[in-house]
């Protein structure tokens, strides 16, 4: 399992956990991704908009074996940053 501070990697299991802090990300920006990730992943959302955001992101059956975990926790991050640049 690879953990960073905020990304942790679960090969075993397939999926990747990201840790959101909100005092330095928007939390619309958070859902936003979130659905927008929906049609390729399994997404959930834990926590709350006042403290922190735990995303959990699981590739469907279709995708399991396309996806590279680190990078699609990056991806996810740099996704929701980009979403706050815009409004």
């Amino acid at each position: 399992m690879l953990k960073t501070e905020n990304i942790r990697i679960d090969k075993v299991n397939s999926h990747v956990t990201l840790n959101f802090n909100m005092d330095m990300y928007n939390y619309h920006a958070i859902l936003q991704a979130s659905k927008e990730f929906t049609e390729n992943f399994w997404v959930a959302v834990y926590g709350s908009r006042n403290d922190k955001i735990i995303i959990n992101l699981k590739p469907k059956p279709e995708f399991i074996n396309d996806v590279d975990l680190e990078e699609l926790g990056y991806e996810f991050y740099n996704y929701t940053l980009g979403l706050m640049h815009e409004t």
